[in-house]
């Protein structure tokens, strides 16, 4: 009896054993699961710190996406001196400053419907550009950083390369846009500052575009198809930025 006892509490042990395994193998799974799950969390959030603080990811999704248009190369924004005070004259070491005055792109369309760019404004290298035109416009381009922002920007068309000769935007060809936030003094090389509600460009000097600013370009085509361009400027401002 004492011998078929003992193989008895051998065998229970071993059952008892193997349940307790059996026990811990599902806790390690439940466990991992729970870390994978929190792992991909924070992948996830990861992901959207990142779009949202630099505009890397959302750029490569948005510029892709494109809307009505797709940029071809980066975006560039040109540096130019703004007098801030209104004198006539520029004084960096006083009030006036440095700042983006203009924001610059290529844009074609690729295998898809023409893309109406009859611009609002025109420039004549004389005077102060850009000017304004009467010609009905169909699409439209909003611009917006930290502390200033327009629903219709001021901005400008060429066709470098191969155009043939109308404002439509078609495969095979290139349209340069540029958005102005300033309106350029073109016989003293100098920007200005906005007139106030009345125009579409920066008005104070405390919402000027510097470094560190993030802008967004918008453009939204006739059939309400829009695309949108995100970008931050670097630390140090030099002379024209290409933003990538």
């Amino acid at each position: 009896m004492y011998g078929v006892d003992a193989r008895l509490s051998h065998s229970g042990r071993n059952s008892f054993a193997a349940g307790f395994t059996a026990i811990e193998v599902a806790i390690f799974m439940v466990a991992a699961t729970i870390i994978a799950t929190i792992s991909m969390a924070a992948v996830i959030n990861l992901t959207y710190s990142s779009a949202d603080s630099t505009g890397t990811i959302v750029n490569a999704g948005v510029d892709q996406a494109a809307g009505p248009a797709t940029l071809r190369g980066p975006l560039i924004a040109e540096r130019g001196d703004v007098d801030i005070d209104g004198n006539g004259s520029i004084d960096l070491g006083g009030n006036d400053l440095q700042a983006i005055v203009r924001l610059r792109m290529v844009l074609v369309v690729e295998n898809g419907e023409p893309l109406d760019l009859t611009a609002p404004y025109t420039t004549d290298d004389t005077g102060v550009d850009p000017d304004f035109s009467s010609s009905a416009v169909a699409t439209v381009f909003t611009v917006a950083t930290e502390r200033f922002s327009a629903s219709s920007a001021v901005w400008t068309v060429a066709f470098p390369g191969t155009d043939d000769g109308d404002s439509l935007l078609e495969p095979g060809e290139r349209a340069e846009v540029i958005v102005w936030l300033h309106p350029l003094d073109t016989a003293n090389g100098y920007y200005d500052l906005g007139a106030g509600t009345s125009d579409a460009y920066i008005d104070a000097a405390a919402d000027l575009l510097v470094a560190r600013g993030a802008v967004t370009i918008r453009i939204v085509g006739s059939d309400g198809a829009s695309g949108a361009v995100i970008r931050t400027m670097p630390l140090e401002l030099t002379e024209t930025v290409l933003l990538n």
